[in-house]
């Protein structure tokens, strides 16, 4: 089950784009022994996408009530399992990093 609020959904979607566009690439660019690199420039440049976006979305905004004419802050929630979007920024890439190292150690890139 995945549970998100907002546009959290976005954070696993534009970790799929990041890590097929780079991983696609860096197999016809990259040597045969160097590929799983592609994994961790996509984590990365998901997680900078990711960031900006949950940053943007998740900024508070400064309202009035409409009834009694005082301040309000409004706070958008745009989470996935319950993690803010900017959050993910920092989750992603060591989920890279950790499968990148993996794969190295044991060869099977």
């Amino acid at each position: 089950m995945i549970i998100w609020t907002g546009w959290g959904i976005l954070v696993p979607l534009f970790l799929i784009l990041g890590i097929g566009i780079t991983g696609a690439v860096g197999e016809e660019v990259l040597p045969p022994e160097a590929s799983t690199y592609g994994f961790v420039v996509g984590a990365l440049l998901s997680s900078l996408a990711i960031f900006l976006l949950g940053r943007k979305l998740n900024k508070p905004e400064q309202g009035f009530h409409p009834k009694t004419g005082e301040p309000v802050v409004y706070r958008n929630r745009h989470t996935f399992f319950f993690v803010p979007m900017q959050f993910w920024a920092v989750i992603v890439p060591t989920i890279g990093l950790v499968v990148t190292v993996v794969t190295t150690l044991n060869g099977t890139a």
